[in-house]
Order: structure tokens, then sequence, then C-alpha cells
């Protein structure tokens, strides 16, 4: 299971279940947990929601832009109720850092490249053992 992004001020702003993402996660292979929100853009929820319907969630996914590399202690001085979701606790955060990569240039001119990141974070025995990924990285601790 996966969720994805993170709040921004006082809202959560998730890929609603028919979005270019979900989609994405679908292909992947990932069972997305807010598959359920109708529409195509983005839904914003309460932290409260999200942290009642994605705490136990494996995996989940951050954007972000900084010049550092961002690690868990960073998550969690920025907001730390971050702490309670499993992905958390387990050390199961992927990030993009939006200031590295081109994401929102590349990705929706070449969906391959992301839908192979996603692959490689959901189901790393179908790709290549040496596959480097071009968008995501397994958070640091």
């Amino acid at each position: 299971t996966v969720f994805s992004e993170k709040k921004y001020g006082a809202s959560w702003f998730v890929p609603a279940g028919e979005s270019f993402v979900a989609n994405l996660f679908r292909d992947a292979g990932a069972d997305y947990v807010f598959n359920y929100l109708p529409g195509t853009g983005s839904k914003p929820l309460a932290f409260e929601t999200v942290l009642d319907e994605a705490i136990h969630a494996d995996i989940w996914l951050v954007k972000y832009n900084l010049s550092e590399e961002m690690t868990y202690d960073d998550l969690r001085m920025e907001y730390g109720p971050y702490e309670n979701f499993d992905a958390f606790k387990k050390r199961q955060i992927y990030t993009c850092n939006l200031g590295k990569v081109s994401y929102y240039e590349e990705s929706p001119l070449h969906p391959d490249y992301l839908l192979k990141d996603l692959i490689w974070i959901f189901h790393p025995e179908l790709l290549p053992a040496d596959y480097h990924p071009r968008y995501y990285r397994k958070m640091a601790f």
C-alpha cells in the first residue's frame, strides 16, 4: 500500500483516485490508499484524515525542494506527528528532491521514467539489480 505527499499549511493534498499519479501507482502494482477519492486532480485533506487512512501503509512517497537531501530527522522536525505512520517507523519513505531532478518537466512527456521508478520502489525484483532510479531515492536516515 502507498500514499504520497505531505502536509502544507492546514491541508495535505493527495492525488485523487482517477489522477495521473494514482493510475501510475496502479500500473506499477501498488494499492493506493486514496484510490476511492473521485476526480483527476488533488484533494485537500486534514492531517488527521490522512493519518487515519494511511497510518498502516507500507510506503510513503514525498516530493520536496531543498538544497540538501531530506532525512527522517528533517521530516520529524518539520511536523512531529509524521512519525506515527508505519512507513516512517519502518523506514519505508522514498523522496524526490525537486531541486535536483526534473520531475515536473519530464514526467508528463515520459511517464515511462516515473513508472520505472515506481516499479523499482514497489517491486524491485522486476528490474535489473543495477537499476538506478531517475527521480526517487530511499530517504536517508
